[in-house]
């Protein structure tokens, strides 16, 4: 790589223009660039006469003649091929070859499935170098000779070619022979493989609705599953899904005969869990009555969910609930409680300063003060039990890896030490954090109301053995600790796998509260006032008197309210990926997708997208424009 020019070279360089006087061009001084008249006499020089370059060197004090190759003259140099001028004497070896135009050309498609051809010429014509006076620069060039012709292209020699390419698969011969009789001169096809057909994923067939209505009803204190209009149920025998399974695509071929292979297509797997069974066919059926469900993403998880009923109030009395299905609150959620459920939460009453998360929807009738609700994914990433272990697991894993480290010292040193009181010194000075853990994840499992999605008694075992030292000292070693850490993932895991698809969270009112949904969420009554509201699908007001004021919402989706603000001033701000539409805004801000407005006066029926904040935002623009001129 050549150096970087010096300062000084480039003023040198600098030097060199001048301005015309015809304009701000510049060009190099053609006083300083031109060689006078002595120097081109004693300059080297080039002929080329018959085919044939002739040079002569040059007189004492004058510099080589230069050459170069015009195409499709190729110039070679002492064996050396070369691109631009170059300086040549009596003692180089000049060569030349030319390259002549294709009759013909061969194009093969990107997938390889098509070769094209086409035709330039029939002939093949001979070429000359032209010839060229003596001068001290010559260009070589050639024409080709029209009244020479040295060949015709035939079918043989073009079949020939395409076997030595390795193009042999339905070859177009008559196509390509039909070219040659009368040309066009246009790419025609010559070849063609065969595309491979791809094959069919595996897929579900569910026989049961993974919506699930705002209202519910109960009969003598039992609730109404089979009440399809509200919550999807199922009676026993019932098939609740059929596996479609994978069709295996057909394999294709190129223009080279190589063959391709259609992508494999995509399995899933079906696991009948709690009152389910998984027959013949992969048909997957109820063994009771009750909501039918399915979660899990790679692996989907069939299960029938039965209802933990709370005939009145949560509160102090009924203590915090831990569910692994659905629960349904008669009653109201009262002040600091938590209700945590692998399944949807149903509350009849309100929820006042409480926090609630589902792995599926959160539905409540009347108002929400003051709170918390998770549905869908955040309902799994705010669950005490999943965070909880998680953070076990980590420091388990650590506690482990320092265990091996510590007995390989020991062991280094030609002594030993029990495995389980190698944990328990580690335990009581490196790592403290792992029993306030275990506390806090006992006393979540403390409040498990009936069966959970695994049996608990000997996580709950082994959880307690590491409060109790002298037992854990004697009886602890590494593989009991391994299990601990499997059983805590399997706990961990527990939670995740019942993460269902399609959620929602669908309530009355809510007010300083923050709501969180992988799913839609719905206002089905008068309002919000002073809240957070995040969805990964839509935001909907149903009702026309509904207001939204003071408030922040972000939907995955679309946003649509109706009475945004107030004349109070109340500022609200509405975020959307695809649209928000209002009633009437009097106060606060709007953004789709990368595009923002600020509403300062009130605005009404209007419907809000992309398009429309970007064509604002112009005309404000220009607006600020004509006014500072």
């Amino acid at each position: 790589m050549p150096d970087r020019m010096s300062e000084q070279e480039l003023n040198k360089l600098i030097n060199m223009l001048e301005l015309s006087q015809g304009g701000n061009e510049m060009e190099f001084d053609v006083s300083m660039m031109e060689a006078d008249d002595s120097e081109n006499e004693s300059r080297g020089r080039v002929l080329v006469r018959a085919g044939k370059i002739f040079v002569q060197d040059p007189l004492p004090g004058g510099s080589p003649a230069v050459i170069m190759g015009v195409l499709p003259v190729n110039l070679f140099v002492n064996g050396e091929q070369v691109s631009g001028p170059v300086e040549v004497t009596t003692e180089d070896n000049i060569e030349y070859v030319i390259s002549e135009p294709p009759l013909y050309t061969v194009t093969v498609s990107e997938d390889h499935l098509l070769a094209f051809f086409t035709l330039h010429s029939t002939k093949k014509f001979s070429w000359r170098l032209n010839n060229h006076l003596s001068a001290a620069m010559v260009e070589v060039d050639a024409t080709m000779d029209t009244q020479n012709i040295i060949g015709v292209l035939n079918l043989n020699q073009i079949i020939a070619d395409f076997e030595r390419r390795g193009i042999i698969q339905n070859l177009n011969i008559s196509g390509i022979h039909g070219e040659l009789q009368n040309p066009s001169y246009q790419p025609i096809p010559a070849a063609k493989g065969r595309a491979a057909v791809p094959g069919e994923n595996a897929h579900l067939d569910l026989f049961f609705s993974e919506n699930i209505e705002n209202e519910f009803s109960e009969i003598e204190g039992q609730v109404d599953y089979r009440s399809h209009l509200r919550i999807p149920s199922a009676i026993r025998g019932e098939v609740l899904a059929r596996k479609i399974p994978v069709v295996e695509g057909i394999p294709g071929y190129d223009v080279y005969g190589e063959i391709l292979y259609p992508p494999p297509p995509n399995d899933i797997t079906i696991l009948a869990r709690n009152n389910t069974v998984m027959l013949t066919e992969n048909e997957i059926r109820a063994l009771r009555e009750g909501r039918p469900r399915v979660t899990g993403d790679r692996i989907k998880y069939f299960d029938i969910c039965t209802s933990y009923m709370v005939p009145g109030n949560v509160n102090i009395k009924s203590g915090n609930i831990v569910f692994s299905g659905d629960v349904i609150v008669r009653g109201d959620v009262e002040d600091n409680m938590i209700i945590e459920s692998l399944g949807n939460v149903y509350v009849a009453g309100s929820i006042y300063n409480s926090t609630i998360t589902a792995t599926g929807s959160i539905l409540v009738k009347g108002n929400v003060v003051n709170s918390k609700l998770y549905s869908g994914y955040f309902g799994v990433m705010y669950n005490r039990i999943y965070n909880c272990s998680k953070l076990l697991i980590e420091e388990t894993k650590l506690l482990q890896k320092a265990v091996r480290m510590l007995v390989q010292a020991v062991h280094g040193r030609k002594q030993s030490v029990k495995y389980g009181q190698a944990v328990l010194l580690l335990l009581e000075s490196k790592f403290q954090k792992i029993p306030q853990l275990i506390k806090e994840l006992l006393s979540v499992l403390a409040t498990v109301q009936a069966s959970y999605h695994q049996d608990l008694e000997q996580t709950l075992h082994f959880l307690n053995l590491f409060l109790k030292p002298a037992q854990m000292a004697d009886f602890m070693s590494e593989a009991s600790l391994s299990g601990v850490i499997s059983m805590l993932e399997e706990l961990h895991m527990g939670v995740a796998r019942m993460q269902e698809t399609k959620v929602e969270v669908n309530i009355g009112k809510c007010q300083n509260s923050t709501l969180k949904s992988n799913g839609d969420i719905i206002i089905h009554r008068d309002g919000i006032v002073q809240s957070e509201l995040f969805s990964s699908g839509n935001i909907t007001f149903l009702k026309t008197f509904s207001v939204c004021r003071g408030s922040k919402l972000e939907a995955g989706g679309s946003i649509s309210a109706y009475f945004v603000g107030g004349e109070s001033g109340a500022q609200s701000y509405l975020k959307a990926k695809q649209s928000v539409s209002i009633r009437k805004m009097y106060l606060g801000k709007i953004t789709i997708d990368r595009y923002s407005a600020d509403i300062t006066e009130p605005v009404e029926n209007r419907v809000f997208d992309a398009e429309s904040l970007r064509i604002m935002k112009l005309s404000l623009e220009s607006g600020k424009s004509g006014l500072a001129e």
